[in-house]
């Protein structure tokens, strides 16, 4: 019943797209979870991205850490243009938890998991493969995962690592694809 024309995309079109950083996990300085600052930075940049080429749709970024969402939230509201910009496109940038039952046009997923992951971060993720479930079906058109690739495809979460597979061969398929 999806009325696909309606769809708000952005310049690469609909589907799932890999934003490959080299980041570097931690545990945060206070409370649980993991943070990645390099990650989070470059989710800041596909915001921007998003916002200069006129994207009109709704954004949001989803973590499956509240530690990683926090950070996101804080390098955004530090850049007061970008803010405004994004006021009228109901922009939210929360865990999984605060997704259930709502989606955007583009949801950017911010996995975290790269060098350096906390083992109990990892031991969360294989428990909760149900919350993954949530934060991949809340893009209306456009699910953009930034994170690392590699880190991802050998971090012992099976859903995970069959996710990153699973964009990654789809890229592989785009890229021989004849027009």
């Amino acid at each position: 019943a999806t009325k696909y024309d309606s769809l708000k995309k952005d310049k690469y079109g609909m589907g799932i797209r890999w934003v490959d950083i080299k980041g570097k996990a931690q545990k945060p300085s206070s409370g649980s979870g993991s943070e990645n600052l390099i990650e989070a930075k470059k989710v800041l940049e596909e915001i921007e991205r998003l916002v200069a080429q006129g994207y009109e749709g709704t954004i949001g970024v989803v973590s499956p850490f509240r530690a990683q969402a926090n950070l996101i939230n804080k390098l955004v509201s530090e850049e007061e243009t970008l803010l405004k910009d994004l006021q009228g496109r109901e922009f939210l940038c929360e865990t999984v938890h605060r997704f259930q039952g709502d989606e955007r046009d583009i949801m950017i997923f911010s996995p975290v998991i790269s060098i350096g992951m906390p083992i109990g971060s990892l031991i969360f993720l294989k428990k909760t493969g149900n919350l993954f479930n949530v934060a991949i079906t809340r893009a209306r058109a456009v699910l953009v995962v930034v994170g690392d690739l590699k880190s991802v495809m050998s971090c012992g979460v099976s859903y995970m690592e069959k996710f990153s597979k699973y964009v990654s061969e789809l890229d592989q398929k785009k890229d021989t694809q004849v027009y």
